[in-house]
């Protein structure tokens, strides 16, 4: 469980960071500022990022499965899996490219201003919707809502987990 909290909380605080460097990188007219900052974007969404929502999903699988709660048995957990899917897949093959071209335009800016692009634009809204969904898989983690799926009531009353 400590895995599961660790790196979710984890997710989340990367999540932030590359909020605050999307911002950044989308106000800045330092064309060294743009390329430092979509470069370490680029660190972040290659490493860290795809390590700790992998490890947060797998972990959450097993966590779901091996305890009273079960992977399709409540509601809130089936919500966190598809949010934890859903922002898995659209982060590194969506995200992912973009903060890659992001980083290519500004890399080659030299001097002049940055011009990082539509990239940038699309960072600025996408990144901060994914902590956004991060925030609310994590509020779902705490209060549980949403009662149990119909799984979830047929197991209960055939005396089955939770």
């Amino acid at each position: 469980m400590a895995v599961h909290v660790v790196t979710s909380v984890g997710w989340v605080g990367l999540s932030l960071s590359m909020v605050v460097l999307a911002v950044m990188g989308h106000t800045t007219e330092d064309a060294a500022i743009a390329k430092g900052v979509y470069y370490a974007m680029y660190v972040f969404d290659d490493t860290s990022v795809t390590v700790f929502s992998v490890t947060a999903a797998i972990t959450g699988i097993l966590l779901s499965c091996g305890t009273k709660w079960g992977l399709l048995l409540h509601w809130w957990i089936v919500v966190k899996w598809v949010i934890t899917l859903f922002m898995t897949v659209f982060a590194w093959f969506v995200i992912h490219p973009v903060v890659m071209t992001a980083s290519e335009r500004t890399a080659v800016a030299g001097g002049s201003p940055p011009e990082p692009g539509a990239a940038a634009d699309f960072l600025l809204w996408s990144v901060p919707l994914l902590f956004v969904l991060l925030t609310v898989a994590a509020v779902v983690s705490v209060y549980k809502p949403w009662g149990r799926t119909a799984r979830g009531r047929r197991a209960r009353s055939a005396g089955g987990r939770g």
